[in-house]
């Protein structure tokens, strides 16, 4: 492996060590303590001891960590603010803030606490930033494709670097026993169920009900990285379909067996063989999560996870295999277009052993394992999106040719890499890429359109947040005269269709200034997977405010998770502060961003250089509108940082 091909392979580790050297360095740093007057520090009493690790800015009323915050003295009263901007606040007029005629902090519609997004001066730098990086990026991408061109036909590009992760010790055999699965399968069941208990018998106040925070801000907020490091790796332990193939099968682990199970082994309908239901289902479940507010109902969150298990146990007791998972589970098909970015994949090692394999029992399965639940042949497999992780390929390979590989971010947009033969192949290096016409090679509408979509809700769920969304919502429904909920889906369907609108309009530019590449169809199909990380790495930056500020208080809720006044583990009295001060979150969430631009301008570069091989400055001319695509959901994703956020989840 080349120089350049262990730096691809790292890059995303990299990344990871950066943003928690930027959380370690952002709550060990020394700040100063601004001392207004010359009053002692009065010192907390003894029932206050245990929670003077915490305290709550009177300015914007954020939980912050006391050792890790900027902190100013007045009148003997020692306050902690969680940025510069609120400490120097209170610092112009403390009157406002502390004392007697001192206002509230703000607080959100449902009592949470308003966020600060981040600041002017950042802000604007950040947009700097995108446009410099856009035309810098672009002009060197372009200088990059035309010395690839002039290489060698037989060179190596760095994103054909592979590691193999398992080899052929310990962990391979971990991965081929099927009881390090189903032992983790066991956990990820045991919560689901903890998660029903709780929304349907805990306490309905969601201060005192563990389901909402461990569903929507560990879980659905935490997931997103999951996907990034380790592709679908929640679908190898997701509880919906644990339950069901447990419940299908009789057995808790294994192939069926002799007597089969329990599934009619229906085929799937033909016309449904897409992932329409799946996006469908996206864009229900985005709608009832944010226009039905039921994040902050623990009996509607505990319905609407039954609802998931009803719908994977009805599948898999009517149809063959797992075709819920394949074509109608949103977790999964959400996961698998962002796992295409993921950096490990479950590929072939040894193309030499499939090609003379005759049994194919890594799509039909044997006596130590089912065939892909999937319909994944492994042989030709060459994207992430529809496998599941599950290993089975792993186990039942007579010629033990298939493993889990490191691999660059983004692989599986950019090329379709083609393993070596003979002893590289053992090593998990790889050979010369063949360029693709699209990470969508069959041209297929569905993954496109969720593509689109998955930014356009991503961004739509950050509007809502704003302290000004129920202001915009409430003139709408006025102006309309038609109720809030039918006023919050009109604008929701408007979300939905001004970027698919917009991202096809400069589809149709590209495909006049490229000329005869598939039309405008081929062209915003294509093109679809630049936006994929644009889309991902601010889903990221947004979900990060949750997990980070509001994850925490799932330390508390451990200990009394029905809210019956338990304290299992004596953290329920805790008041458990952020991981992160919010300077520190701002950075991380710019440089998240900068990111998936940056891929974005990346991945376009090469999806036009594979259309257009041949004439550089058509190829030039014709990315220009998908240039500008690129700016303005990264422009639009910068100012939704920018704006303050009501962290509803936090009134828990």
């Amino acid at each position: 492996m080349s120089a350049r091909g262990r730096l691809a392979v790292a890059f995303p580790w990299l990344v990871l060590a950066i943003t928690i050297g930027v959380i370690v360095w952002d709550q060990t740093r020394t700040r100063e303590t601004i001392v207004l007057d010359a009053s002692p520090v009065a010192a907390p009493d003894g029932a206050a001891t245990a929670a003077a690790a915490v305290a709550v800015d009177p300015v914007c009323g954020m939980d912050v960590r006391r050792s890790a915050s900027y902190r100013v003295v007045h009148e003997g009263v020692e306050l902690a603010f969680c940025s510069t901007y609120c400490r120097d606040e209170l610092v112009a007029s403390p009157e406002k803030f502390v004392g007697a005629s001192a206002a509230a902090a703000p607080v959100a519609a449902d009592g949470g606490h308003t966020m600060r997004g981040i600041p002017a001066w950042l802000y604007q730098l950040s947009l700097a930033l995108i446009i410099v990086l856009s035309f810098g990026t672009f002009e060197l991408l372009s200088w990059l494709g035309s010395r690839r061109d002039g290489a060698a036909a037989t060179e190596t590009p760095a994103t054909a670097a592979r590691v193999d992760l398992l080899g052929r010790g310990v962990l391979y055999r971990l991965v081929r026993s099927p009881l390090p699965r189903f032992a983790a399968q066991v956990v990820s069941a045991s919560l689901f169920i903890l998660v029903i208990v709780a929304g349907l018998f805990g306490h309905q106040n969601p201060a005192m009900n563990i389901a909402p925070l461990l569903t929507w801000t560990i879980w659905w907020a935490g997931l997103i990285f999951v996907i990034l490091y380790a592709g679908k790796a929640f679908c190898t332990v997701c509880p919906w379909d644990a339950i069901a193939t447990w419940i299908e099968r009789l057995r808790p682990w294994g192939p069926r067996g002799e007597g089969g199970g329990l599934s009619l082994g229906l085929r799937w309908p033909r016309r449904l063989r897409n992932i329409w239901p799946a996006v469908i289902l996206f864009v229900l479940l985005t709608w009832v999560e944010l226009g039905l507010g039921i994040t902050m109902i623990p009996r509607a969150t505990a319905w609407l996870a039954l609802g998931m298990l009803g719908m994977a146990v009805g599948s898999i007791l009517l149809f063959d295999r797992k075709a819920f998972c394949r074509y109608g589970c949103l977790v999964g098909q959400v996961s698998g277009l962002y796992a295409q970015f993921s950096s490990i994949e479950l590929r072939v090692t040894d193309p030499t052993a499939c090609a003379t394999c005759t049994t194919m029992d890594c799509y039909k399965g044997n006596e130590r394992g089912e065939g892909c639940p999937t319909f994944e042949f492994p042989k030709t497999m060459n994207r992430s999106t529809y496998c599941t992780l599950c290993t089975e390929c792993i186990r039942t390979c007579p010629h033990e040719s298939i493993s889990i590989r490191a691999r660059p971010w983004a692989a599986d947009l950019v090329a379709d890499p083609v393993a070596a033969s003979g002893p590289k192949a053992k090593t998990g290096a790889v050979g010369p890429l063949r360029p693709v016409r699209s990470v969508l090679p069959t041209g297929r509408s569905d993954e496109a359109t969720l593509a689109v979509v998955l930014l356009s809700m991503t961004s739509f769920h950050g509007l809502t947040m704003t302290p000004s969304w129920p202001r915009w919502n409430e003139a709408i429904a006025d102006f309309a005269g038609v109720a809030i909920s039918i006023s919050f889906a009109a604008v929701m369907l408007v979300a939905i269709i001004v970027p698919i609108a917009l991202f096809w309009a400069l589809s149709a530019a590209s495909a006049a200034l490229l000329g005869e590449v598939g039309g405008v169809r081929g062209v915003f199909f294509r093109y679809a997977a630049a936006l994929l990380p644009i889309a991902l790495f601010y889903h990221l930056a947004h979900n990060a405010e949750h997990l980070l500020v509001e994850g925490p208080k799932v330390l508390a809720l451990a200990s009394d998770p029905f809210g019956w006044g338990w304290n299992l583990f004596g953290t329920a009295g805790w008041s458990v502060p952020p991981l992160i001060t919010l300077e520190g979150l701002w950075v991380i969430q710019v440089l998240f961003v900068v990111i998936g631009h940056v891929y974005g301008l990346w991945i376009s570069e090469r999806i036009t250089r594979a259309l257009v091989p041949d004439d550089r400055r058509r190829a030039f001319v014709g990315q220009l509108p998908m240039l500008a695509a690129m700016v303005v959901f990264s422009v639009v994703s910068l100012w939704l940082l920018y704006q303050p956020m009501e962290m509803r989840i936090s009134a828990m």
